[in-house]
């Protein structure tokens, strides 16, 4: 069985961000010859679940999985807008998804449940060990979820089903409910059968992806270290809005009070890291791709375009 080659690569990315030992972790690899700076396209499954597991019992989190997904969440920007080119049907977008597990992720797969009411998702793993194939089907959930919800009309949104009591932790992160079942399931009404891809919403995907990559790639001469971490992985988190303070600190080994403070030691705070990434893409879209201010501020997750502009107005004043 192979994987994409790139996740192993985001495992130990996301594993540096948890302060977790790289080199402790290629020691651990089955092949000690790879080389991760020149991977195939696609490598073995068991390298791959080396790593996955090696991190499980370094961070000791029933949610790693979770969190790992949301830390995806630029990458799954991608993927919604390549099915968006090639299909304007949910139907067709999950039989997408479907292949493309097949191919590059097989470790998960989805099954289609059927009846009179609900279009149904059923993820499952062939992994054994229940622990990984927990935090595995938790990671394309919440993945598969947020797609699915950008491909949708906001009025039709997929319910989730876990076989887990505790529902706060997929609250926070994907800001919906879940209801206990047996199953890893996404459910969504019938209707979705007739239902078109959100056009707007993938035209939003397709404006500010282009930026969010560029804005990841930048290499700040003189940025701090601690400050620069929570920039990236704000970025990396975008769906394409910016994830908030408590969702990112679940992304990092340290309190509340540690992250803030660590922030402040270099002279920089969560609020003004995002007024940043805002300021920028503002910019980027007002002086580049021509938007009314009523549509950045939308873009932007602003209520009212007069909340935007005093936004716009403190950003001038602290940068003048």
């Amino acid at each position: 069985m192979k994987v994409f080659a790139p996740y192993l690569i985001s495992l130990f990315d996301y594993a540096a961000y948890q302060e977790i030992d790289i080199h402790a972790l290629e020691e651990v690899l089955a092949n000690q010859n790879i080389d991760l700076n020149h991977l195939p396209e696609m490598i073995n499954a068991e390298e791959y679940l080396v790593i996955f597991n090696k991190i499980i019992e370094v961070i000791d989190s029933d949610y790693y999985g979770l969190n790992f997904g949301c830390y995806l969440n630029l990458q799954a920007l991608g993927l919604v807008l390549e099915i968006s080119l090639n299909t304007s049907s949910i139907e067709q977008g999950v039989f997408i998804l479907q292949n493309f597990l097949k191919s590059k992720f097989p470790l998960v797969s989805i099954s289609i449940i059927k009846d009179k009411e609900t279009y149904s998702l059923l993820l499952d793993s062939s992994v054994e060990n229940p622990k990984s194939k927990r935090h595995l089907l938790d990671m394309v959930l919440s993945i598969i979820y947020r797609e699915l919800k950008l491909m949708l009309p906001n009025t039709l949104v997929p319910n989730i089903k876990l076989p887990y009591i505790n529902d706060k932790p997929y609250h926070e992160l994907l800001n919906t409910m879940v209801v206990y079942d047996r199953n890893y399931l996404i459910v969504l009404p019938i209707e979705v059968l007739k239902t078109e891809i959100n056009k707007n919403k993938i035209k939003e995907i397709e404006l500010l992806l282009p930026k969010f990559i560029a804005l990841l790639s930048e290499n700040k001469k003189g940025e701090k270290v601690f400050s620069n971490q929570i920039r990236n992985m704000t970025l990396n988190m975008c769906s394409p809005e910016i994830p908030n303070f408590e969702q990112v600190l679940k992304q990092f080994p340290y309190s509340k009070r540690t992250m803030q403070r660590k922030l402040m030691d270099e002279g920089m705070s969560f609020r003004r890291i995002v007024n940043t990434i805002k300021k920028e893409l503002s910019n980027y879209l007002i002086n580049e791709k021509h938007l009314k201010t009523k549509d950045v501020a939308f873009i932007l997750g602003y209520s009212e375009s007069s909340a935007y502009l005093h936004a716009v107005k403190s950003w001038k004043i602290k940068h003048s």
